[in-house]
């Protein structure tokens, strides 16, 4: 693995670490239902599985602990570090901003917003930072439905919708044209021709009518013979 830069030393990594990556989706995957941030961070330390940061093959530079600092008579403080240094997810925020951002992007979890309502316990122990004149009123408060931000796996698309059924007849839909006796002449107005024209156009018009009739049922023959040939066995 190649060298980190000394200048870089004491920067956290602000990328997605493919281990806290693979932790969070893990956990998600593996979860029955939605997740809230919190919920996703503390499972993820309880994570005993996991590989974490050695000095030996380190997936990212653990900055070394820092101490404050006297410089020209004003004490530097020195960067906060994380809860959990050498652990993939090393602080909620990390997870909040960096790893399930990452995961968002991928498609693979996705955020949605519901009502939900607290547990005894959580109102209880948000009570207690509240004084005794505004504990009743605050309670009520506390135990109505809210919205919360919850986490989920990435539902899958919905299977396309099924084509509308089609009035085309069969020979339509393999591109056959469809004729009808009118294409042929039959319904017109020959009263302006004299009786000889008349005949003879009423002839051409019934060996015409006869010829379509024929073609068209020999079409329609090989659209059936086709239509067996392409349809599965059974």
């Amino acid at each position: 693995m190649a060298a980190i830069p000394s200048f870089r030393k004491n920067l956290w990594p602000r990328h997605c670490l493919p281990s806290a990556r693979e932790l969070v989706r893990g956990i998600v995957v593996s979860s029955t239902t939605p997740l809230s941030t919190k919920d996703i961070y503390n499972l993820a330390l309880k994570q005993t599985a996991i590989q974490l940061v050695s000095n030996e093959l380190p997936e990212h530079n653990v900055p070394k602990k820092e101490y404050p600092t006297i410089v020209r008579g004003i004490t530097r403080q020195p960067s906060t570090r994380p809860p959990h240094p050498e652990h993939p997810v090393r602080s909620l925020q990390y997870l909040k901003r960096v790893v399930l951002p990452d995961l968002v992007n991928t498609r693979e979890v996705e955020k949605f917003c519901t009502k939900q309502t607290l547990s005894q316990a959580e109102i209880d122990h948000r009570l207690q930072t509240v004084t005794k004149a505004a504990r009743k009123e605050q309670a009520v408060l506390l135990a109505a439905p809210r919205n919360t931000w919850l986490w989920r796996m990435t539902a899958p698309p919905p299977p396309p919708k099924p084509l509308p059924a089609s009035t085309l007849s069969k020979s339509e839909l393999l591109g056959l044209p469809r004729f009808t006796a009118a294409d042929v002449g039959v319904g017109e107005d020959w009263s302006h021709l004299n009786k000889r024209r008349q005949r003879a156009r009423k002839e051409k018009v019934e060996r015409d009518l006869k010829w379509m009739w024929t073609l068209q049922a020999a079409k329609r023959e090989a659209v059936r013979e086709a239509l067996q040939l392409s349809a599965p066995a059974s």
